[in-house]
């Protein structure tokens, strides 16, 4: 028994870390199996369109946005002319915008920001209360985003084109967006998404469109869609589009669906997004109605974001 009592000893002991060596290794498949996607987009915005992202906890982004004026206009008498005369649109602007965003979790983010067009102040809030798994048990981020805008435009472009018989309304100014962001990351170099969007004006100049005496309403139901597609380790093609579905915004000639091409570039911890679009606003509550020019007239605008995070 004592010569067998050493090599039942080992056996026992190769047995127990055996066993613990399994359990380990079904631990962190599991841990692996339900790891939490991160990075399905680089930036908070595609182009015109939100994304799924929010800044970090106690984090504040500051963003300064330009949307400057059309590169070619094939309406203009002379477009060729008038493109080096505004040097590519850059000698005009359609929107600025001054936005701070700041992470109250690292799932909630509050906004607020002032736009040029329209001189629209609006508060934000994005939530994103669900997460993509990697192995696709939860095939899809979501994330809620609300905006709620205040046109403070003089009264008498307000009310422009209106017979004005009725007592001014403070609420005549407010609009709200409305919008679920559906996004997965289909492997490394594709990442999707989908916005179903409400937009709600509480008051509106009443426009009809010509081709099929459809009138504008207050309310509209959108849907974007968007995505990247990752070419090189530090560069990706994206791009985004809105269909707004009211009958007055189809086959209209005075209002066009908004389009966005361009490419992001990852430089040393910064991410610089180049795109182009037909879209002059840079919010939702002015991009999704107030789009009038078509790439198919040259009408295209280059925009960019100069952006800075605090930790707070």
């Amino acid at each position: 028994m004592k010569k067998y009592l050493p090599l039942t000893f080992l056996l026992f002991a190769g047995t127990l870390i055996a066993q613990e060596e399994d359990l380990l290794a079904l631990v962190n498949t599991n841990q692996e199996t339900n790891k939490k996607v991160y990075a399905t987009f680089k930036t908070f915005k595609i182009g015109n369109a939100q994304t799924i992202e929010t800044v970090k906890a106690k984090h504040l982004d500051f963003r300064i946005s330009h949307r400057f004026g059309n590169i070619y206009n094939t309406n203009d008498p002379n477009p060729i002319n008038q493109t080096f005369q505004t040097f590519f649109g850059f000698d005009a602007v359609n929107d600025i915008r001054f936005s701070f965003d700041y992470g109250l979790t690292d799932d909630i983010t509050l906004g607020i920001g002032r736009s040029r067009m329209n001189k629209q102040i609006d508060g934000s809030l994005k939530w994103k209360f669900l997460k993509q798994t990697t192995d696709f048990k939860v095939p899809v981020t979501l994330t809620f985003f609300g905006d709620v805008g205040y046109n403070h435009n003089p009264t008498s472009l307000l009310y422009s084109g209106v017979e004005k018989n009725f007592k001014t309304n403070e609420l005549h100014r407010f609009n709200y967006v409305a919008q679920l962001i559906i996004a997965s990351k289909i492997n490394k170099a594709i990442s999707l998404q989908l916005l179903p969007t409400y937009f709600h004006r509480n008051f509106i100049v009443q426009r009809i469109n010509t081709n099929n005496n459809a009138e504008d309403e207050n309310g509209l139901f959108s849907l974007g869609i968007g995505g990247r597609i990752k070419i090189t380790k530090r560069m990706s093609l994206i791009g985004d589009y809105f269909h707004n579905f009211n009958k007055f915004y189809q086959n209209n000639d005075d209002v066009k669906m908004p389009l966005s091409f361009g490419v992001e570039m990852e430089t040393g911890g910064h991410v610089f997004s180049l795109f182009f679009t037909n879209a002059g606003g840079l919010i939702e509550n002015n991009f999704l109605t107030y789009t009038a020019d078509s790439w198919l007239k040259g009408q295209v605008k280059f925009g960019f974001c100069i952006s800075r995070t605090f930790a707070l």
